[in-house]
């Protein structure tokens, strides 16, 4: 039996260890957990016999998810810490609009007297999801948002556009109105608005403002459909009712590579779709 005493954090523990020997090396009992990183013995002599590694991220944090670190025993492998590095916050993180989760600036455009983002939104929220739940898509896509997810996923200074901001959107980007009511749903601001790759059936578009609108496809009934078709956005317009509740619908913008393909078309759908989200200050 040996006393020794283990130093760490603001505090002394005084231990009665047994020694035991392991594959030729003194292994400490109490280095199999603990806040400690380096025991003492009773002389004040560090034991380096049995000694902790230092802390290695290894998934870092960020402002979605907790991050995870580990430390190594060095002189038994066998024994490891983890620990929860918790999900990043603040600033950064309220005004983050990026794909990963990692801080950093908005990618933004303004067109006209507007200023959306020029990315489709990623922050993972409840009822949202990656198509066909794989992260690359997210990275690519964003995310899939039911409507009451899309009201309060966007970013601090940022919120849901409404149906008239969108209509001023498209008619910024050259839309007529195809219906009485003005929509702006008519013209070719699809085509303006669209990226130039992604689009099956080489419908890409022109990009002339830096929108870059992907077809990310849509969610319905729990099943994914039409990435590389169709990209459709929510607006925060209710849809009114349409043989239902009040609040079962809401509008949403949509452009597809086949019929009214060059147009920013107009509808309405079940607030349980899954659409993507275009954020607008």
């Amino acid at each position: 039996m040996s006393l020794f005493t283990r130093q760490g954090r603001g505090r002394t523990l005084l231990l009665l260890t047994a020694v035991v020997v392991s594959v030729g090396a003194v292994c400490w009992l109490g280095c199999g957990g603990g806040d400690d990183d380096n025991p003492t013995n009773n002389n004040g002599n560090t034991t380096h016999t049995h000694d902790w590694g230092a802390w290695t991220v290894t998934t870092p944090a960020t402002c979605y998810a907790d991050g995870v670190e580990t430390r190594t025993c060095k002189t038994d492998a066998s024994h490891n810490e983890t620990h929860v590095i918790p999900k990043l916050t603040g600033a950064a993180c309220e005004n983050n609009c990026g794909t990963d989760g990692t801080p950093g600036s908005c990618k933004t455009v303004v067109i006209g007297t507007q200023t959306w983002m020029a990315e489709n939104l990623n922050r993972e929220t409840a009822n949202s999801w990656c198509y066909e739940n794989s992260t690359e898509s997210c990275k690519k896509y964003g995310r899939l948002y039911t409507w009451a997810a899309a009201r309060t996923a966007c970013p601090n200074r940022w919120h849901l556009p409404t149906r008239d901001e969108w209509r001023t959107l498209a008619k910024a980007a050259g839309a007529t109105d195809a219906h009485s009511e003005g929509d702006g749903s008519g013209g070719t601001a699809g085509t303006k608005l669209k990226s130039t790759s992604g689009w099956y059936g080489n419908e890409n578009g022109t990009d002339d403002f830096g929108f870059s609108a992907l077809p990310g496809g849509y969610r319905y009934d729990a099943k994914f459909n039409a990435a590389g078709d169709i990209g459709a956005w929510w607006t925060a317009t209710n849809g009114g009712v349409i043989g239902g509740n009040e609040n079962d619908y809401a509008y949403y913008r949509v452009m597809n590579n086949y019929r009214f393909g060059e147009a920013v078309s107009e509808d309405v759908a079940f607030n349980s779709n899954g659409y993507s989200v275009r954020c607008v200050q």
